[in-house]
């Protein structure tokens, strides 16, 4: 079987420096042109495949569409099957149009650097000359992005951190885990594993920028438009990278789960005949035909040991009634809905009584009945998806900025909101993001910098499109409960 490498997208050569058409970069482009060309009803057609992740269109007798996986435990096998058949496809148009016979699907490593964290050069370019045949609309562009992102601005820090990569489970506990707890199938976004959440969602929400009507505004910012932007298919390459990181690292999948492992995906291959493929068939890059090229030693070695607290290897222990026995147990809450904005907001978490005695336990090593503490931004709600996610920090000084920092406990974003509008979509209820912050309280405590009272949780917003600062935001985004569980 051969064996293809796939390369980052910003360090392919060519031989003329101020040529961003590298071959590879090229043939995608020319490949996105043929298969854009195809019947909407052709498995290998562009709308096809950027239907099987999410579409508002009423697919085709048969259709495989809208089976993306987010909010899931699946989310990282189903997308690493669905880029593997769609490079296939492309892979098939590439060498039949003469470009190179090992192309291979390349990736944005947005983290590698302030300049890396811009969209790769040729896909910022509005026109193209392919073959000295005159300017024409370039394959690889859209205005269906924030704007500034176009024109060439970096990912901020925050949205595109690899702290994912120091998760000790796969599904937890600690809570949410790298690959987010076990579910069914789900094709609605609501609860979200680490590297679900940052950076994969912060990605697709800086891009994609602010939602209009369905597939009006940004295309990434929604799963049923994203993977109609080109730029989609290098960043879940990304994500697949950075599964094989922590893989490599030491992170284990949830292997020996039937649920997890057997479960069925649909697909199709480059003759646009059907396939099938489970979890269990890709949990391994060696049990496939590509690898990446080798970095991972370098952002494996950011991969924290295990500290003891997340005893129980992959996950896979999920008897749902053990489930329900060691379920988290709610602490504080805050009292109101707040609106999000184009500044700080700060809301207050009263804490006292049997909370502080709950979190008191996780600092206790005698103390078995609590491991861990989380923070829970619930309720999430808005009237359109915006473009902007927001840092959430845990008692923030009044007078510091945001960013990063030992208070920064993670980012929210409304990713895929306006599934969360169509209420017989789903039964799952609004947005949660859950974060577990047990080192941090502890840290606070230890420090004398924990209020026994009440907590504060911040919300600053980073990156975004057309924040005012201190105005209102597109969409009107609310929380509607923060809330302190322990487990």
């Amino acid at each position: 079987m051969a064996t293809y490498t796939r390369r980052n997208a910003w360090e392919l050569e060519t031989e003329d420096p101020g040529n961003v058409w590298d071959p590879y970069t090229l043939a995608y482009a020319k490949a996105v042109v043929e298969m854009r060309s195809r019947a909407d009803d052709d498995p290998t057609s562009w709308t096809y495949q950027a239907a099987m992740h999410g579409t508002y269109t009423t697919p085709p007798a048969g259709a495989t569409w809208n089976q993306c996986q987010h909010g899931s435990w699946y989310f990282l096998p189903w997308h690493r099957m669905y880029c593997y058949w769609f490079e296939r496809i492309v892979r098939s148009i590439v060498i039949a149009q003469g470009g190179p016979d090992d192309w291979s699907l390349p990736y944005w490593n947005y983290s590698a650097s302030t300049q890396q964290a811009a969209m790769p050069p040729a896909f910022r370019l509005p026109t193209w000359n392919p073959d000295g045949q005159g300017e024409q609309p370039n394959p690889l562009y859209t205005t269906h992005r924030a704007q500034k992102y176009n024109d060439g601005d970096p990912l901020p820090p925050s949205v595109v951190s690899l702290e994912a990569l120091t998760a000790t489970n796969f599904s937890g506990p600690p809570l949410p885990g790298f690959g987010s707890v076990p579910t069914g199938w789900s094709h609605e976004p609501h609860v979200f594993g680490r590297l679900e959440n940052i950076p994969h969602n912060q990605v697709h929400v800086q891009i994609g920028g602010n939602e209009q009507d369905p597939c009006v505004g940004g295309w990434m910012v929604d799963p049923n438009c994203a993977a109609e932007d080109p730029i989609f298919w290098l960043h879940h390459s990304n994500i697949d990278r950075l599964w094989s990181v922590w893989n490599d690292a030491g992170g284990a999948n949830p292997d020996r789960v039937k649920a997890w492992t057997g479960y069925v995906f649909h697909f199709w291959d480059e003759n646009g005949d059907p396939q099938t493929m489970t979890p269990g068939d890709v949990s391994s890059l060696s049990q496939l035909d590509y690898v990446y090229e080798p970095t991972a030693a370098e952002e494996g070695a950011r991969m924290a040991a295990p500290t003891g607290r997340a005893a129980g290897g992959s996950g896979d222990a999920v008897d749902p009634g053990a489930a329900r026995r060691n379920a988290p147990r709610l602490v504080a809450a805050s009292e109101n809905e707040v609106e999000l904005t184009g500044g700080r907001t700060d809301v207050t978490v009263p804490v006292g009584g049997g909370g502080n005695d709950r979190l008191r336990a996780v600092a206790d090593p005698a103390d078995a009945s609590a491991q861990h503490v989380y923070l829970n931004v619930e309720g999430l709600t808005a009237e359109h998806t915006p473009g902007t996610s927001w840092e959430v920090h845990l008692n923030l000084p009044a007078d510091a900025p945001g960013g990063g920092g030992d208070r920064l406990v993670g980012l929210v974003s409304f990713f895929g909101f306006r599934r969360q509008l169509d209420a017989d979509s789903h039964g799952l209820g609004p947005m949660v993001h859950t974060f577990d912050i047990t080192d941090l309280v502890s840290g606070l405590r230890d420090r004398g910098e924990w209020d026994e009272l009440a907590a504060t949780v911040s919300f600053v917003p980073v990156g975004g499109d057309d924040v005012a600062e201190g105005g209102a935001v597109h969409g009107r985004p609310r929380v509607g409960r923060v809330s302190i569980s322990t487990q």
